[in-house]
């Protein structure tokens, strides 16, 4: 089959850019509509919304999502098509258009009700689907196909967050693994062109504030000393994000393993604020208002372990904000015991730092880590250096750690084929 044009080829990045904006606005809207109908206001308008209700609600609407979601999930892997994750797609695999598309909305409308997972694979699961049908619809050859389908998710995920610039690194840097002129042109298209239409639907909010990071020394210094530290639990998250995502319960389990889990969840969000849903309002709270130092080691605990184990017990789910949350924990932290010797700096800058090298090695993306981070707070560009250094303090720091415990395992990231009996 010819190869297709560049031209062309960046006509089609435009097109599937537009359909899957309009499909993850379809998803955003449904993340508002279910924090609405549950807590009463939405994500946009505040902060938590799983924080501004009691306790005891908020406990008995996550056991509810437990049970629902487990019935979902156990219908779909018993009476639907077998689920195709991105990668399968970009090689050429049929993604089966009914169960993808409950598949994203279970995803989002559980964490919007409270799951402590990330609702990211959601939407490049949709943009996937996006390009994989038109892919089929104008016959496009293999190399178009696979770069089309990448440029999509990436968009996808772009799109849900408002990360124009993170969503094209992540098709460039984990999905493609390429940098050539048809894979920039298309993935950046693509992805400028998702954020904008769906911003016609959906009103954009800076995700977080921040305080601002500039280029003192002491800053510069700081970020390596977090980037290392951080860097390296964000690593290692990573990897038991994935052993666990691997082996989730299936099948029948899933309709016990499930519910016991959240009630867990439920028992854990009752007596800890913090430890349900995606990690917005913790993440929040550290980068401005700040904790305790006891108070940040425990819900960062509590949400490690909580995320782990609703992928074990086959929650399907990313690791975007529940990164950027633990990170920032981790990184606040550092900040409040090494307080004595950066005195001049406030706390929220720790976070920040330790924030965007946990999120870069536990996604395996620097260059995406970086730029998540930068895009999410709206920074200024006088951080910009501080968070370069900090994510290549953590590369460094993850390469270190292969090379004296595991040499031969390559760093991937946690992916939709996790969730499939694809490989990536």
């Amino acid at each position: 089959m010819t190869e297709t044009p560049l031209n062309r080829l960046a006509v089609y990045a435009i097109i599937a850019g537009v359909v899957t904006g309009v499909m993850v606005a379809a998803i955003n809207w449904a993340v508002i509509f279910t924090e609405r109908f549950v807590f009463g206001t939405d994500h946009i308008a505040t902060l938590g919304p799983g924080e501004t209700v009691a306790p005891g609600r908020l406990a008995i609407t996550i056991v509810f999502v437990g049970v629902a979601t487990a019935i979902a999930w156990f219908a779909l892997d018993r009476f639907g098509r077998p689920t195709v994750s991105v990668p399968g797609a970009m090689k050429g695999e049929k993604m089966p258009v009914i169960e993808t598309v409950i598949s994203a909305f279970v995803q989002v409308c559980s964490v919007a009700a409270g799951a402590p997972v990330g609702r990211e694979n959601a939407p490049r699961l949709i943009g996937g689907l996006a390009a994989a049908g038109m892919s089929n619809t104008f016959r496009l050859d293999g190399d178009a196909r696979r770069i089309l389908v990448a440029s999509a998710a990436g968009a996808g995920l772009a799109a849900s967050f408002h990360l124009p610039l993170a969503g094209a690194l992540f098709t460039l840097e984990l999905l493609l693994v390429e940098m050539s002129t048809r894979t920039v042109v298309a993935s950046m298209l693509c992805s400028a062109t998702a954020v904008a239409t769906t911003g016609l639907f959906v009103h954009h909010h800076p995700i977080y504030r921040a305080v601002v990071l500039t280029e003192r020394p002491e800053v510069l210094l700081a970020a390596i000393l977090v980037g290392a530290i951080a860097g390296s639990f964000g690593h290692f998250f990573g990897r038991a994000a994935r052993r666990v995502a691997a082996s989730r319960a299936r099948g029948v389990q899933v309709l016990w393993q499930m519910p016991l889990a959240f009630i867990l969840v439920a028992v854990l969000a009752y007596f800890i604020p913090g430890v349900s849903g995606n990690g917005r309002f913790v993440a929040q709270t550290l980068l401005f208002e700040g904790m305790t130092l006891k108070a940040m080691l425990l819900v960062g605990l509590c949400r490690a372990a909580l995320t782990l184990l609703c992928f074990r017990v086959g929650t399907v789910g990313g690791t975007l904000t529940p990164a950027f949350a633990l990170g920032a924990m981790v990184g606040a932290a550092i900040g409040t015991l090494v307080h004595p010797l950066f005195p001049s700096l406030p706390i929220g800058a720790f976070a920040l730092l330790g924030a965007a090298a946990f999120l870069s090695t536990t996604m395996a993306a620097p260059m995406f880590g970086m730029l998540a981070a930068v895009e999410f707070t709206d920074m200024q560009a006088q951080g910009y250096l501080a968070m370069f250094i900090t994510v290549i303090a953590a590369a460094l720091a993850t390469r270190a750690w292969a090379v004296l415990i595991d040499k031969e395992q390559r760093h991937k990231p946690l992916m939709p084929a996790h969730w499939t009996h694809d490989r990536i």
